[in-house]
């Protein structure tokens, strides 16, 4: 039976001629070089096509790794940058079921801007001044009227004093007029001046303060268009109106189906 493999010792001697190129004939040495040939041509082929393809795929891949990491970290650092910003405010729409008026209810006032409380403060102290009434201090609340409206607007306030229909003729030294600021809603507000809606209730009390039963609070809606361009015009004045507030415009409307102020 013929012997097909080969033994160890015949496979290291053929291997030690392979690499002595001994005992090889011509032809099977043409063979050796052409294989070789061919085997250097495909590693060549392979280092600069498909191994060079792959180093590029590579580093571009690292570039696109690197612009997407920093394209991340400013998009994280914008955000937190932002973060102090972003305040959430709570508020509530209110609506009165008689009247229709809405108003809107902060859950914490703390979350207003100093300029905005500024101008409440302002408004308020206005229409207070010129809706209250008292016989000892009417001389007081006058002038702080004048001193805080513009020429238009203060006309139209002494022309009702001064008529029959005025405080000091209805009411006298027998009667006073409490005003009670319900809220403050802005129509508009920018660049410190604006509209804003006053709603209030007014009651009228007797000489010691007792509200009359006979007359029940009404409740009423003060639009004032107002701004901080009002100067004082004498010594004394600016103690009295250190901002200059100014009331450009003032009507008032009567809440209908209103009553007890509620």
């Amino acid at each position: 039976m013929k012997k097909f493999r080969k033994s160890k010792q015949d496979v290291i001697e053929q291997e030690r001629q392979l690499a002595a190129r001994t005992s090889i004939d011509a032809a099977t040495a043409q063979d050796i070089s052409l294989a070789e040939q061919a085997f250097i041509h495909a590693a060549r082929y392979f280092e600069k096509n498909i191994a060079a393809d792959e180093k590029a795929k590579t580093k571009n891949a690292r570039r696109l790794a690197g612009f997407f990491g920093v394209l991340t970290f400013m998009s994280i650092a914008a955000v937190m940058g932002l973060t102090p910003l972003k305040t959430v405010q709570l508020g509530l729409v209110r609506v009165d079921n008689n009247s229709g008026y809405t108003d809107v209810v902060w859950a914490d006032d703390k979350g207003k801007p100093p300029e905005q409380i500024d101008d409440e403060f302002w408004l308020s102290t206005y229409v207070r001044f010129r809706e209250s009434y008292n016989f000892s201090s009417h001389d007081a609340e006058f002038g702080m009227v004048e001193l805080m409206s513009y020429g238009e607007t203060f006309t139209e306030y002494r022309n009702f004093q001064l008529s029959s229909k005025g405080y000091l003729e209805v009411l006298g030294t027998n009667r006073q007029i409490r005003t009670d600021i319900n809220n403050i809603n802005f129509l508009e507000r920018k660049d410190r001046e604006g509209t804003a809606q006053v709603r209030i209730t007014k009651t009228v009390l007797d000489r010691n303060g007792t509200p009359d039963p006979q007359l029940h609070p009404v409740t009423w809606v003060a639009t004032v268009t107002y701004d901080y361009k009002n100067p004082a015009k004498k010594a004394g004045d600016q103690w009295l109106n250190p901002r200059g507030f100014g009331v450009k415009a003032y009507t008032m409307t009567q809440e209908v189906g209103v009553s007890n102020g509620k």
